[in-house]
């Protein structure tokens, strides 16, 4: 794997010396071996499916990877995909205790009255959390998004403005809610890139919504109304367990969707298709992409120390540890090594003492060829306190000396 260091130099002592005698090694090598020896063979990108609709994604679920995007960044209207935001912030009040599934939820007259998909509550019946968790992840009940959103928020609106919040935190750059269902207003938008974040972000935040969206159907109302899955690809395409559908005549149909084969899971997001056969069908063409052509390539896993150390020129110590908190495993092309990536690490600029352990001290980057495929935050493993006015004025002088000696063997 060849290395690339940015920003702050590296912090191991000995480190100039090492560059000249890499520099003597690769120079002899190429005297030796002659001009071929520099050329490697590029490894091939597998050629991507062709797809009709205008916007599409596939993503890694572990990394973030992305492994296909077309119009990724295009603003169009989500439909119900935005219920995966009702969904997160209904698992989130669940886990910090401010709701329970066993709650019974109101269902008022505004709920009663919402149009769209829905399971026709009635606000004399009583259901719990849960249920309503089902008919929104199940049956994408408008109705049941709606009952959500008083229940956790008060009123739709109060709720509204925490989903913008909580997009935000996310870090969904291109995305406005104004409903909790996704029935079409012009300001309620987003793009295939951000749902795939938002996915990613739920079902590693809160596996067990995975329980609900992979449910085909659950019969209520004593045996009498089927609450059935809207995504039809349950049950055909093998490991797919979730995760929302969407549409409305402004949106069209989409769909995103997540599946798990031999312990890697995708995500694809599909956006404005013409019928549910080709949200089917192409959700199919993106995954079958995914799963034949690429596997994990472990680095490095969540927590182990690089071999690289970050330069605190006033801490003690001088070359910090640094670390991720997450494992370094890009997706790659079958036959690709660890050897045919190149490994940017690119510091924060003046990085200086007191650094606390976790603190953010820059990143990595993987690339294959000319495609980048993946960016990881790196994190400093220990403290690393402010060294003294001795220890700095000894250390001031090592690098004076060694920066003369240096000097000299350039002149030799």
């Amino acid at each position: 794997m060849i290395l690339v260091v940015e920003g702050e130099v590296v912090g191991r002592r000995g480190w100039r010396w090492f560059v000249g005698v890499v520099a003597v090694i690769l120079a002899a090598a190429i005297a030796v071996t002659g001009p071929a020896a520099q050329v490697l063979a590029s490894p091939t990108w597998p050629a991507p499916p062709h797809l009709s609709v205008p916007s599409a994604v596939l993503m890694d679920a572990a990394t973030g990877q992305i492994l296909y995007e077309k119009g990724a960044q295009d603003k169009r209207y989500p439909a119900s995909m935005t219920k995966m935001m009702t969904l997160y912030l209904t698992f989130e009040a669940i886990h910090q205790g401010k709701v329970h599934l066993e709650d019974i939820v109101p269902i008022s007259s505004n709920a009663y009255d919402t149009g769209g998909s829905q399971v026709y509550l009635d606000p004399r019946e009583k259901f719990t959390l849960k249920d309503m968790i089902t008919f929104v992840a199940v049956h994408s009940g408008n109705d049941a998004a709606v009952a959500i959103a008083e229940y956790l928020g008060g009123t739709v609106d109060q709720f509204v403005k925490r989903m913008n919040e909580k997009a935000a935190q996310l870090g969904l750059k291109n995305t406005h809610f104004v409903n909790p269902d996704g029935l079409h207003d012009p300001n309620h938008y987003t793009t295939a890139y951000d749902m795939a974040l938002l996915a990613r972000d739920l079902i590693q935040t809160y596996p067990e919504v995975l329980d609900y969206t992979k449910i085909q159907d659950v019969w209520i109302r004593n045996h009498t109304f089927d609450v059935s899955t809207t995504n039809n690809l349950l049950g055909k395409y093998p490991g797919m367990d979730g995760l929302k559908t969407g549409y409305t005549d402004e949106a069209g149909y989409c769909l995103a969707a997540t599946a798990q084969r031999s312990g890697m899971r995708l995500i694809s997001v599909i956006m404005g298709a013409s019928d549910d056969l080709a949200r089917q069908q192409q959700t199919t063409a993106l995954l079958d992409y995914g799963f034949m052509n690429f596997k994990p390539l472990p680095l490095f896993k969540s927590g182990e120390l690089l071999d690289v150390t970050a330069t605190v020129l006033n801490g003690v110590p001088e070359a910090l540890p640094v670390t991720t908190k997450s494992p370094v495993a890009p997706l790659v092309p079958e036959g690709v090594k660890a050897a045919d990536l190149v490994r940017t690490v690119e510091w924060k600029p003046g990085l200086e003492a007191p650094i606390s352990q976790g603190d953010p001290v820059g990143t990595v980057s993987y690339r294959l060829g000319d495609r980048t495929l993946l960016q990881v935050p790196l994190y400093a493993a220990q403290d690393d306190s402010k060294a003294g006015f001795f220890r700095m004025m000894f250390r001031g002088l090592v690098h004076f000396v060694a920066g003369a000696v240096e000097s000299v063997f350039k002149r030799l």
